[in-house]
């Protein structure tokens, strides 16, 4: 086969010419001459012409001096030279020269930031570098001749290299070569299919796709995952303004990590940063807009990139701004997140209480003052907030602002007077269905979007699993009425009797039995110790009813053997029973906690290697708190809206080794979580085909090359594509990947390829076949990228080997949970569901009949938007779907049996639209097909069915009067018989079939067109 026609060079050329597309210039790692060493990485006389150029007043002998100071930093490691270069390359030095006996000072930067086009920016590949051992990375990215952007990459063309395999190898270039990376601003790995970047140093978790051009449009097709990087990040302006203010250093104690912005984090910041320029302006409304990323996709990093946007606008002349909050753990954990990044950001002030604030905010300017809402209080000698600035330079970001009363009065009125011309923009991970209007009309429309399915698929966040699991309780008591009756005094009025009953029988006092306490406590030992053998760095948040079941709970934890080490984490109140105040037992705390322990326990469970495993909360740490290792949220508390979204956020963050979080619910909230699905085709089996002779086997060849030609369109075949230049050859490539991947020809399209493939086997050497070899290895490479795409997440043969041990270890359960909404690939139902009429509902019904229920719900909804006007086959789906649940109820069935009934349905109803599509039927033909189609007669084909459709509804229209179907019009109604005769019959349709389609499609066009020509 052809298998060695397409290599990882064709690969790296098509990436240089993309780049030279972008203006790039492309040098030959050998004309690289003037090098003194192979050691050296900095184009020094590059470096040497564009100081010249922009500092002319710099003497020419000073500039060897100058490039030196640029180029050498020092540092006992090279992360930390890193960071030391990457403050220089931004910020630039002063620098002093003599002339003519005077000391001359000048600001000097190695970019000019300003005007991309002032730079020079060149691509080299396979550089040959020497240092510990010598290594020539693929491709290297010189801006004014230093190396700032590393490229690995891995042939598209062969299945078992990956971009895993592209980052284990840059780990390599880091040790081996390290003077490359003091300068390296960032990295991209790719292998066709998959293409992203990260900080050089990064684990592979932390690396990312880049999915947009624009911000708005995203790219979510792989095969488009490089062109997609170049022209969305790696042009001109977009690279030097990511380098420039999108690159940061984390401190985090003595520990430091380069962190760089998500594709979503540029774009939204860059998007809010040019609607503040336009709402500040003259003619400015002051709304700069909304901003919805889901919670947990870095919120926090968005807001600090747009702070930095601000800061520096020479624009807004030195603004103020203010990171508005609305509860204290946010404030605190905004305020570190800003504080970490001090060389970046500079300095940030929060405001202790509602006097340091207003002092800050009397400033001139030039701030960033962090606070949380109710400091904008008005004191009692007042009766109105006072003015504290007028100027029009005060930029107000709010987070979570929809959870801020915004009416006459309030805190959030109280700012707006207090900063009477300041501009605003609303940061939320609430999906805006369940704000409110009120936040688009105070601060403005969205203007950016990224959702819990994006962030998702992009790996910015981790997939949730959820678990339902119900501990069954059962009223035993036959006398609970009698013994009521004993226990409550006698002369109790009616109304306390029905008090202490409502009271008793409440939801709260049900779950929080002992008996119910001690089996749950089983149950999340059990769960969470299995769980953590394969994920040690795991750790689980418990959140409870009542803080009085929350200590319940703990202690019948305690009682469990090989509890893990945990804690309660909860504020005190002057009526909690004394002994909460205790140190307990194993631990250095007692269940209330002061602020000080609040922040020492929040550290300890956002450290993987930590002891400390298992949180009990009722609220706490559900806003505002960011755990990574956090892997395991169990729900025995209802929770709705906004609070279950911020709960769940909890465990969908990104750690290393964390392939999800999940949700254990054992209290029956709502469905609500979409979790990311894959599917894997297999292809079977292909017979195996007999000897044959050479003329017989091109006669097979040429036979298979023309079954795959036909599933091609005209514009995608090329025999002489190898004659296009690189990007046309891999666009193509990407046009053919993206017209079959996941559509229902691709696996026509495989098989096809695979018996190709056969077949070219044995007429490989016959120089019958030599014209078309490439358009063979074209649907190769096409097959090859096909596949790699579902097999993205098994790249790597350990990563296989885990997953595929996982699997068995997992698939070896006599029962377990199904997720029916996700296995019958039907979407979730939306989060606007969980409203309170929902959950009130939930309480009212048992656990699997509300999933049921609800499930039943959609589906019928499909069914209906699926087969508007169809009501043979309507009627048969609501037929298939009683029995279902009526089976169900009956226990006839199996959940399992469910769930492959209603696989089958979903797969009938796209097999049915897909039909329908590809005969070119429109939704008012769908109905007139169906009459003939039940005939069932053995000589009217798909098409035949669907071309007469066509015909008898062309001719019967023609007829059509208005108000034809009145008894009155029988004339009318003769002619369009008439009409539907005429074409039966040229169409040789004949006898009983001729009479009943006749009266059938009469009859339907009566019903259908009886306002005619109105419903025309």
């Amino acid at each position: 086969m052809t298998k060695n026609r397409l290599y990882e060079s064709d690969f790296e050329e098509t990436t240089i010419e993309r780049l030279k597309l972008q203006g790039y210039t492309y040098i030959p790692a050998y004309e690289w001459m003037a090098r003194e060493s192979l050691r050296d990485v900095v184009m020094e006389e590059r470096l040497k012409a564009f100081l010249h150029h922009k500092y002319p007043s710099i003497p020419s002998s000073e500039l060897p001096r100058l490039v030196s100071l640029f180029t050498t930093v020092d540092g006992l490691s090279v992360e930390k030279r890193n960071e030391r270069f990457h403050d220089r390359l931004v910020k630039g030095m002063t620098f002093s020269y003599d002339e003519v006996g005077e000391t001359k000072l000048i600001d000097v930067l190695p970019i000019d930031w300003d005007t991309p086009t002032n730079n020079d920016f060149v691509v080299m590949n396979q550089l040959a570098i020497d240092g510990h051992f010598s290594r020539r990375p693929d491709v290297n990215i010189f801006v004014n001749g230093l190396p700032l952007v590393v490229f690995e990459l891995k042939s598209p063309y062969r299945e078992d290299p990956s971009v895993h395999g592209a980052h284990l190898q840059l780990q390599h270039y880091v040790k081996d070569i390290p003077q490359l990376f003091n300068y390296n601003a960032f990295v991209v790995i790719a292998d066709g299919v998959r293409t992203m970047h990260g900080m050089p140093f990064a684990k592979m978790e932390y690396f990312a796709e880049w999915k947009s051009k624009d911000g708005h449009h995203i790219e979510n097709n792989p095969v488009h995952s490089m062109k997609t990087l170049i022209e969305g990040l790696m042009n001109k302006e977009c690279l030097l303004k990511y380098i420039q203010r999108f690159i940061f250093f984390k401190k985090d104690k003595e520990k430091s990590s380069k962190i760089g912005a998500k594709y979503h984090q540029f774009f939204g910041a860059n998007i809010a940063y040019q609607e503040a320029l336009r709402a500040v302006g003259i003619d400015g409304d002051h709304k700069i807009g909304t901003i919805f990323h889901s919670t947990g996709s870095g919120k926090s990093f968005t807001m600090l990139f747009l702070a930095n946007l601000l800061r520096k606008s020479k624009d807004l002349e030195n603004p103020t701004i203010v990171l508005q909050v609305d509860r204290t753990d946010l404030d605190e954990q905004l305020y570190k997140t800003f504080t970490s990044a001090y060389s970046f950001i500079g300095n940030v002030e929060q405001a202790g209480n509602a006097d340091d604030l207003r002092t800050l905010l009397q400033n001139e300017g030039g701030q960033i003052i962090l606070s949380t809402i109710e400091k904008f209080r008005i004191k009692d000698t007042e009766e109105e907030h006072p003015v504290l600035s007028n100027r029009g330079n005060i930029i107000v970001i709010a987070d979570e602002a929809h959870r801020t009363q915004y009416g006459a009065k309030g805190f959030a009125s109280n700012l707006r007077h207090a900063l009477p011309n300041a501009s605003h923009v609303a940061f939320t991970g609430t999906p805006i269905t369940m704000m409110g209007r009120d936040t688009t009309e105070q601060f403005g429309p969205i203007i950016h979007t990224y959702d819990m399915v994006q962030s998702v698929e992009d790996g910015a966040t981790v997939k949730l699993m959820y678990d339902p699991k119900l501990i069954p309780l059962d009223l035993t008591n036959v006398n609970i009425d009698t013994d009521f009756a004993e226990i409550v005094e006698q002369g109790s009025s009616d109304d306390a009797l029905e008090k202490y009953k409502r009271e008793y029988a409440a939801l709260k006092k049900v779950v929080g039995t002992p008996k119910r306490l001690h089996k749950l406590a089983e149950e999340i030992v059990t769960h969470f110790n299995e769980s953590i053998i394969e994920q040690p760095f795991a750790k689980g948040l418990i959140v409870s009813m009542s803080r009085e079941i929350c200590v319940a709970l703990y202690n019948e934890l305690k009682k469990i053997p090989n509890c893990p080490s945990m804690e309660i984490i909860m504020t005190g109140r002057t009526t909690d029973p004394i002994e909460w105040k205790d140190v307990q037992e194993g631990s250095k705390y007692s269940h209330i906690k002061n602020d000080a322990e609040k922040k020492l326990l929040k550290e300890r469970l956002a450290d993987g290697e930590d002891p400390l495993k298992i949180c009990l909360v009722v609220d706490m740490f559900l806003t505002g708190s960011d755990f990574p290792p956090m892997t395991f949220l169990y729900v025995d508390k209802p929770m709705k809206g906004h609070t279950l979204i911020q709960a769940i956020a909890r465990v969908n963050r990104v750690f290393p080794e964390k392939e999800g979080g999940q949700i254990v619910d054992f209290i029956g909230i709502a469905e609500q979580l979409k979790e990311a699905t894959k599917q894997y085709t297999n292809l079977g089996s292909v017979p195996k085909g007999t000897q044959l002779d050479v003329s017989e086997a091109l006669i097979l060849f040429l036979q298979s090359l023309e079954g795959i030609r036909a599933l091609i369109p005209e514009q995608f075949r090329s025999k002489s594509w190898r004659s296009l230049g690189k990007v046309e050859q891999e666009d193509l490539l990407a046009n053919l990947v993206a017209l079959f991947l996941g559509s229902d020809i691709e696996k026509d399209y495989l098989e096809a390829q695979l018996i190709l493939s056969k077949a070219y086997k044995l007429v490989s050497n016959q120089m019958e076949v030599r014209p078309v070899v490439d358009e063979v290895l074209l649907y190769e490479v096409v097959k090859t990228q096909i596949r790699k795409v579902g097999m993205k997440d098994f790249e790597s043969e350990q990563e296989l080997e885990r997953k595929l041990t996982k699997l068995v270890d997992t698939s070896l359960e006599v029962k377990g949970t199904i997720d029916i909404f996700s296995i019958a690939g039907i979407e979730k139902p939306d989060i606007s569901i969980l409203d309170e009429e929902f959950i009130l509902d939930v309480k009212d019904k048992p656990h699997v009949d509300l999933r049921l229920k609800l499930f039943k719900q959609l589906l019928e909804n499909q069914v209906k938007l699926t087969f508007p006007k169809n009501k043979k086959q309507s009627q048969q789906m609501s037929e298939l779907l009683e029995k279902t649940i009526r089976d169900y109820h009956d226990r006839v069935i199996t959940a399992a049996d469910v769930v492959r009934l209603m696989v089958e349905m979903r797969n009938e109803i796209l097999k049915e639209v897909q039909k329908r599509k590809d005969l070119g039927l429109s939704e008012e033909e769908i109905s007139f097909y169906e009459i003939i189609a039940s005939l069932e007669e053995q000589s009217f084909t798909n098409k035949f069915i669907a071309d007469l459709v066509h015909k008898v509804l062309k001719e019967m229209k023609k007829e059509f009067k208005a108000g034809w179907t009145e008894s009155h019009r029988t004339d009318i109604l003769a002619k369009v018989k008439l009409a539907v005769i005429r074409v039966l019959n040229r169409e040789k349709v004949t006898g009983e079939t001729l009479k009943f389609l006749t009266n059938a499609l009469v009859d339907e066009a009566k019903d259908k067109y009886k306002g005619w020509p109105m419903d025309a």
